[in-house]
Protein backbone atom coordinates (compact mmCIF):
# COMPACT_ATOMS: atom_id res chain seq x y z
CA UNK A 1 0.00 0.00 0.00
CA UNK A 2 1.10 3.59 -0.67
CA UNK A 3 0.46 6.81 1.27
CA UNK A 4 1.59 10.36 0.52
CA UNK A 5 1.96 11.35 4.17
CA UNK A 6 2.35 15.13 3.74
CA UNK A 7 -0.27 17.10 1.78
CA UNK A 8 -1.92 20.52 2.24
CA UNK A 9 -5.24 22.12 1.29
CA UNK A 10 -6.69 25.61 1.62
CA UNK A 11 -7.47 24.77 5.25
CA UNK A 12 -3.77 25.46 5.96
CA UNK A 13 -4.53 29.18 5.80
CA UNK A 14 -2.36 31.98 4.40
CA UNK A 15 1.16 31.44 3.13
CA UNK A 16 4.14 32.38 5.28
CA UNK A 17 6.16 33.55 2.26
CA UNK A 18 7.04 37.23 2.46
CA UNK A 19 5.98 39.69 1.04
CA UNK A 20 2.89 37.93 -0.34
CA UNK A 21 1.69 36.42 2.92
CA UNK A 22 -1.44 38.63 2.97
CA UNK A 23 -2.37 37.81 -0.61
CA UNK A 24 -1.77 34.10 -1.18
CA UNK A 25 -2.93 31.07 0.76
CA UNK A 26 -0.71 28.10 1.59
CA UNK A 27 -2.81 26.10 -0.84
CA UNK A 28 -5.93 26.41 -2.99
CA UNK A 29 -6.41 22.65 -3.17
CA UNK A 30 -9.68 21.23 -1.89
CA UNK A 31 -9.83 18.03 0.21
CA UNK A 32 -12.05 16.32 -2.35
CA UNK A 33 -9.69 17.09 -5.24
CA UNK A 34 -6.64 16.05 -3.19
CA UNK A 35 -8.37 12.72 -2.61
CA UNK A 36 -9.16 12.26 -6.30
CA UNK A 37 -5.65 13.16 -7.47
CA UNK A 38 -3.99 10.92 -4.87
CA UNK A 39 -6.12 7.95 -5.86
CA UNK A 40 -5.55 8.59 -9.54
CA UNK A 41 -1.79 8.55 -8.93
CA UNK A 42 -1.83 5.20 -7.22
CA UNK A 43 -2.18 6.05 -3.53
CA UNK A 44 -4.07 3.29 -1.70
CA UNK A 45 -4.51 5.53 1.36
CA UNK A 46 -4.99 9.30 1.58
CA UNK A 47 -4.22 11.81 4.30
CA UNK A 48 -4.31 15.60 4.56
CA UNK A 49 -1.86 17.29 6.92
CA UNK A 50 -2.89 20.93 7.07
CA UNK A 51 -1.09 23.36 9.36
CA UNK A 52 -2.59 23.03 12.84
CA UNK A 53 -5.99 22.03 11.46
CA UNK A 54 -7.93 18.84 10.81
CA UNK A 55 -10.99 20.64 9.42
CA UNK A 56 -10.09 19.75 5.84
CA UNK A 57 -9.36 16.07 6.32
CA UNK A 58 -12.52 15.62 8.41
CA UNK A 59 -14.60 16.41 5.32
CA UNK A 60 -13.42 13.12 3.77
CA UNK A 61 -12.70 11.16 6.98
CA UNK A 62 -15.78 8.95 6.62
CA UNK A 63 -13.94 6.92 3.95
CA UNK A 64 -12.14 3.76 4.99
CA UNK A 65 -8.99 4.69 3.06
CA UNK A 66 -8.48 8.11 4.72
CA UNK A 67 -6.11 8.71 7.66
CA UNK A 68 -6.73 11.85 9.73
CA UNK A 69 -3.51 13.82 9.92
CA UNK A 70 -2.10 17.24 10.75
CA UNK A 71 1.19 19.13 10.52
CA UNK A 72 1.69 20.76 13.89
CA UNK A 73 3.86 23.85 14.34
CA UNK A 74 5.50 23.30 17.71
CA UNK A 75 7.74 25.75 19.56
CA UNK A 76 10.78 25.41 21.79
CA UNK A 77 9.78 28.02 24.40
CA UNK A 78 13.32 28.67 25.62
CA UNK A 79 14.40 30.24 22.30
CA UNK A 80 11.25 30.47 20.15
CA UNK A 81 12.50 28.06 17.46
CA UNK A 82 9.73 26.27 15.56
CA UNK A 83 9.56 22.74 14.24
CA UNK A 84 6.95 20.88 12.20
CA UNK A 85 5.69 17.58 13.57
CA UNK A 86 3.42 15.49 11.39
CA UNK A 87 0.84 13.38 13.21
CA UNK A 88 -1.18 10.52 11.72
CA UNK A 89 -4.21 8.68 13.04
CA UNK A 90 -5.57 11.35 15.39
CA UNK A 91 -9.19 12.10 16.28
CA UNK A 92 -11.30 15.15 17.07
CA UNK A 93 -10.84 14.69 20.81
CA UNK A 94 -7.04 14.64 20.64
CA UNK A 95 -6.69 17.59 18.28
CA UNK A 96 -7.52 20.34 20.84
CA UNK A 97 -4.98 18.84 23.26
CA UNK A 98 -2.35 18.85 20.51
CA UNK A 99 -3.05 22.51 19.72
CA UNK A 100 -2.84 23.42 23.39
CA UNK A 101 0.49 21.64 23.85
CA UNK A 102 2.22 22.84 20.70
CA UNK A 103 3.56 25.89 22.53
CA UNK A 104 6.09 23.47 24.05
CA UNK A 105 7.58 21.03 21.54
CA UNK A 106 8.89 18.56 24.11
CA UNK A 107 5.63 18.40 26.05
CA UNK A 108 3.77 17.85 22.79
CA UNK A 109 6.12 15.07 21.68
CA UNK A 110 5.80 13.36 25.05
CA UNK A 111 2.00 13.59 24.87
CA UNK A 112 2.02 12.04 21.38
CA UNK A 113 4.15 9.14 22.55
CA UNK A 114 2.02 8.55 25.65
CA UNK A 115 -1.16 8.47 23.52
CA UNK A 116 0.56 6.32 20.86
CA UNK A 117 -0.14 8.91 18.18
CA UNK A 118 2.31 8.38 15.33
CA UNK A 119 4.63 11.38 15.04
CA UNK A 120 7.02 12.47 12.29
CA UNK A 121 9.72 15.14 12.44
CA UNK A 122 9.23 16.88 9.09
CA UNK A 123 11.85 18.47 6.78
CA UNK A 124 14.39 18.55 9.60
CA UNK A 125 17.25 19.90 7.44
CA UNK A 126 15.31 22.92 6.18
CA UNK A 127 14.56 26.35 7.61
CA UNK A 128 10.98 26.24 6.28
CA UNK A 129 9.69 25.74 9.83
CA UNK A 130 12.58 27.00 11.96
CA UNK A 131 16.34 26.85 12.32
CA UNK A 132 16.67 23.63 14.29
CA UNK A 133 20.01 22.86 15.90
CA UNK A 134 21.42 19.47 16.90
CA UNK A 135 20.40 20.23 20.49
CA UNK A 136 16.76 20.76 19.44
CA UNK A 137 16.74 17.60 17.36
CA UNK A 138 18.37 15.33 19.93
CA UNK A 139 15.99 16.61 22.60
CA UNK A 140 13.01 15.59 20.43
CA UNK A 141 14.25 12.29 19.01
CA UNK A 142 13.54 10.08 22.05
CA UNK A 143 9.87 11.03 21.82
CA UNK A 144 9.42 11.01 18.03
CA UNK A 145 8.46 7.89 16.06
CA UNK A 146 9.74 8.82 12.61
CA UNK A 147 11.85 11.22 10.59
CA UNK A 148 10.67 12.43 7.18
CA UNK A 149 13.60 11.31 5.02
CA UNK A 150 12.06 12.19 1.67
CA UNK A 151 10.18 15.44 1.25
CA UNK A 152 9.00 16.31 -2.26
CA UNK A 153 9.88 20.00 -1.89
CA UNK A 154 13.34 19.61 -0.30
CA UNK A 155 16.67 19.11 -2.02
CA UNK A 156 18.17 15.62 -2.22
CA UNK A 157 21.06 16.68 0.01
CA UNK A 158 18.61 17.79 2.71
CA UNK A 159 16.69 14.53 2.50
CA UNK A 160 19.98 12.62 2.78
CA UNK A 161 20.77 14.44 6.01
CA UNK A 162 17.36 13.46 7.38
CA UNK A 163 17.88 9.85 6.25
CA UNK A 164 21.27 9.64 7.94
CA UNK A 165 19.71 10.97 11.15
CA UNK A 166 16.84 8.46 11.02
CA UNK A 167 19.08 5.47 10.33
CA UNK A 168 21.62 6.45 12.99
CA UNK A 169 18.92 6.61 15.67
CA UNK A 170 16.73 3.73 14.54
CA UNK A 171 13.72 5.85 13.61
CA UNK A 172 10.96 4.89 11.21
CA UNK A 173 11.48 6.49 7.80
CA UNK A 174 8.59 8.56 6.44
CA UNK A 175 7.98 10.39 3.16
CA UNK A 176 5.51 12.83 1.63
CA UNK A 177 5.20 15.30 -1.20
CA UNK A 178 4.58 18.32 1.08
CA UNK A 179 2.40 19.39 -1.81
CA UNK A 180 0.63 22.74 -1.65
CA UNK A 181 -0.67 22.35 -5.21
CA UNK A 182 -1.94 19.35 -7.13
CA UNK A 183 1.42 19.02 -8.93
CA UNK A 184 3.24 16.91 -6.37
CA UNK A 185 0.46 14.85 -4.81
CA UNK A 186 1.31 11.14 -4.81
CA UNK A 187 4.80 11.61 -6.24
CA UNK A 188 6.56 11.13 -2.88
CA UNK A 189 5.15 8.49 -0.54
CA UNK A 190 5.49 5.72 2.03
CA UNK A 191 5.19 2.13 0.80
CA UNK A 192 4.09 -0.80 2.96
CA UNK A 193 4.08 -4.24 1.39
CA UNK A 194 2.37 -6.18 4.18
CA UNK A 195 -0.69 -4.02 4.89
CA UNK A 196 -4.08 -4.60 3.31
CA UNK A 197 -6.07 -1.78 4.90
CA UNK A 198 -5.71 1.45 6.90
CA UNK A 199 -5.44 -0.17 10.32
CA UNK A 200 -2.82 -2.67 9.20
CA UNK A 201 -0.87 0.13 7.53
CA UNK A 202 -0.72 2.14 10.75
CA UNK A 203 0.42 -0.94 12.68
CA UNK A 204 3.16 -1.70 10.15
CA UNK A 205 4.16 1.96 10.07
CA UNK A 206 4.72 1.99 13.82
CA UNK A 207 6.77 -1.19 13.50
CA UNK A 208 8.93 0.45 10.84
CA UNK A 209 8.05 -2.06 8.14
CA UNK A 210 7.77 0.63 5.48
CA UNK A 211 9.91 2.27 2.81
CA UNK A 212 10.21 5.84 1.53
CA UNK A 213 9.71 6.23 -2.21
CA UNK A 214 9.26 8.81 -4.95
CA UNK A 215 10.83 12.13 -5.83
CA UNK A 216 13.02 14.63 -4.04
CA UNK A 217 12.54 18.34 -4.69
CA UNK A 218 14.81 20.66 -6.67
CA UNK A 219 15.68 24.37 -6.74
CA UNK A 220 12.69 25.16 -8.95
CA UNK A 221 10.03 23.26 -6.97
CA UNK A 222 9.03 26.21 -4.78
CA UNK A 223 9.09 28.66 -7.71
CA UNK A 224 6.79 26.39 -9.73
CA UNK A 225 4.38 26.14 -6.81
CA UNK A 226 4.35 29.92 -6.32
CA UNK A 227 3.35 30.37 -9.98
CA UNK A 228 0.60 27.78 -9.59
CA UNK A 229 -0.64 29.39 -6.37
CA UNK A 230 -0.66 32.82 -8.01
CA UNK A 231 -2.64 31.44 -10.97
CA UNK A 232 -5.15 29.85 -8.61
CA UNK A 233 -5.42 33.11 -6.67
CA UNK A 234 -6.39 35.09 -9.77
CA UNK A 235 -8.72 32.36 -11.03
CA UNK A 236 -10.42 32.24 -7.64
CA UNK A 237 -10.77 36.04 -7.56
CA UNK A 238 -12.30 36.18 -11.04
CA UNK A 239 -14.74 33.34 -10.26
CA UNK A 240 -15.98 35.19 -7.18
CA UNK A 241 -16.25 38.43 -9.16
CA UNK A 242 -18.43 36.69 -11.75
CA UNK A 243 -20.57 35.16 -9.02
CA UNK A 244 -20.99 38.53 -7.25
CA UNK A 245 -20.62 41.17 -10.02
CA UNK A 246 -22.13 44.03 -8.01
CA UNK A 247 -19.88 43.81 -4.96
CA UNK A 248 -17.36 46.64 -5.20
CA UNK A 249 -15.00 44.90 -2.79
CA UNK A 250 -14.44 42.20 -5.41
CA UNK A 251 -13.38 44.80 -7.96
CA UNK A 252 -11.02 46.40 -5.48
CA UNK A 253 -9.47 43.02 -4.68
CA UNK A 254 -8.85 42.23 -8.36
CA UNK A 255 -7.39 45.69 -8.99
CA UNK A 256 -5.19 45.47 -5.90
CA UNK A 257 -3.99 42.01 -6.85
CA UNK A 258 -3.14 43.19 -10.36
CA UNK A 259 -1.10 46.06 -8.97
CA UNK A 260 0.68 43.55 -6.72
CA UNK A 261 1.79 41.35 -9.64
CA UNK A 262 5.44 42.53 -9.38
CA UNK A 263 5.53 41.02 -5.88
CA UNK A 264 5.18 37.59 -7.49
CA UNK A 265 8.47 38.15 -9.31
CA UNK A 266 10.06 39.11 -5.99
CA UNK A 267 8.72 35.91 -4.45
CA UNK A 268 10.10 33.83 -7.34
CA UNK A 269 13.55 35.32 -6.86
CA UNK A 270 13.18 34.79 -3.14
CA UNK A 271 12.41 31.10 -3.65
CA UNK A 272 15.73 30.56 -5.43
CA UNK A 273 17.58 32.45 -2.71
CA UNK A 274 15.70 30.36 -0.14
CA UNK A 275 17.13 27.13 -1.57
CA UNK A 276 20.66 28.52 -1.66
CA UNK A 277 20.41 29.55 1.99
CA UNK A 278 18.67 26.29 2.88
CA UNK A 279 21.54 24.28 1.41
CA UNK A 280 23.99 26.27 3.53
CA UNK A 281 21.85 25.58 6.57
CA UNK A 282 21.81 21.88 5.71
CA UNK A 283 25.61 21.72 5.61
CA UNK A 284 25.91 23.60 8.90
CA UNK A 285 23.31 21.35 10.55
CA UNK A 286 25.08 18.22 9.34
CA UNK A 287 28.33 19.39 10.95
CA UNK A 288 26.43 20.28 14.13
CA UNK A 289 24.85 16.82 14.28
CA UNK A 290 28.21 15.11 13.85
CA UNK A 291 29.88 17.32 16.47
CA UNK A 292 27.00 16.78 18.90
CA UNK A 293 27.20 12.99 18.43
CA UNK A 294 30.96 12.98 19.04
CA UNK A 295 30.61 15.14 22.15
CA UNK A 296 27.86 12.85 23.43
CA UNK A 297 30.06 9.79 23.06
CA UNK A 298 32.92 11.50 24.84
CA UNK A 299 30.63 12.45 27.72
CA UNK A 300 29.14 8.97 28.06
CA UNK A 301 30.81 6.76 30.68
CA UNK A 302 32.71 3.79 29.28
CA UNK A 303 30.83 0.52 29.22
CA UNK A 304 32.72 -2.00 31.39
CA UNK A 305 31.93 -5.66 31.01
CA UNK A 306 32.93 -8.01 33.78
CA UNK A 307 34.71 -11.03 32.29
CA UNK A 308 34.04 -14.57 33.32
CA UNK A 309 37.09 -16.27 34.85
CA UNK A 310 38.85 -18.58 32.42
CA UNK A 311 39.37 -22.23 33.47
Amino acid sequence: MKLDAHVHTYYSGNTTIKPIDRLLMESYSTPEEVYRVAKRRGMDLVTITDHNSIAGVLTIADRSDVIVGCEVTAVFPEDGVNCHIGVLGINETQHPDIQRLRSNALELAQYLQERRIFSILNHVASTSAGRLSASHIFALLPWIDAVEIRNGTRLRSQNRTAAALAHAHGKVTAAGSDSHTYRGIGKTYITCENARNRDEFLIELRRGRVHAGGRDGCRFTLAADILRLAARFYADGLEKLIEHPFEWRRYMMVVGATLALPLTAVALAGSLIHYILDERFNRALLLDLVAHSIDGRRAAPPQVRELEPAF
